[in-house]
């Protein structure tokens, strides 16, 4: 429904009819976040859309036609989830255009203090401890952990412009990095 929209009465709660996020998109681009993470059914649907533009919308039979351009991102190697069994070769083919490998905040350690800086804002100072604790941590949550763990210190701070270690999460202090689900 969220991509492909719906038709009033389709299913409990649909009051009236809804454009999804193709139709929205209609000459233009479509961001897709976790791509890797569709059901079989939805890779099939998206499949076809991307295949000759056409879509129905939930609780329709009329054919709609849309021109997008799809930009997906994923944290999966589709190339494996494609060996095993999981994502659709045909779709991976479809999709897989242009790839951009964005290497891990882990693997990047000259970003890190450059987005932590960014987080905190202009008018916000970064002590050098906590900027050593930025440093050597290995930020499994990546940029997301890196800019929540910002905003926290921020809240936490004791004059409101300054950002210290001590107002950091336990485990980033301690230096413990969580496991990634699959490692």
């Amino acid at each position: 429904s969220e991509l492909f929209g719906h038709e009033k009465g389709s299913f409990t709660g649909a009051t009236q009819a809804k454009e999804g996020l193709f139709e929205i998109a209609d000459g233009g681009t479509l961001f897709i976040d976790e791509f890797g993470e569709m059901t079989g059914a939805l890779q099939a649907k998206l499949l076809r859309v991307l295949e000759d533009g056409s879509m129905r919308r939930v609780g329709s039979v009329k054919e709609r036609h849309v021109k997008v351009r799809v930009i997906a991102a994923t944290n999966r190697d589709l190339q494996k989830e494609v060996s095993d069994g999981r994502f659709r070769e045909d779709l991976f083919y479809r999709i897989n255009v242009l790839t951009i490998q964005l290497p891990p905040l882990r693997d990047r350690p000259g970003d890190k203090v450059q987005l932590a800086q960014h987080f905190s804002g202009d008018d916000w100072s970064i002590t050098e401890p906590t900027l050593d604790v930025i440093q050597k941590y290995g930020w499994p949550g990546n940029v997301r952990q890196l800019a929540n763990a910002i905003e926290r210190a921020k809240i936490l701070s004791d004059d409101g412009c300054t950002i210290e270690s001590r107002d950091f999460p336990p485990d980033i202090m301690n230096g413990v990095v969580q496991p990634r689900h699959g490692e």
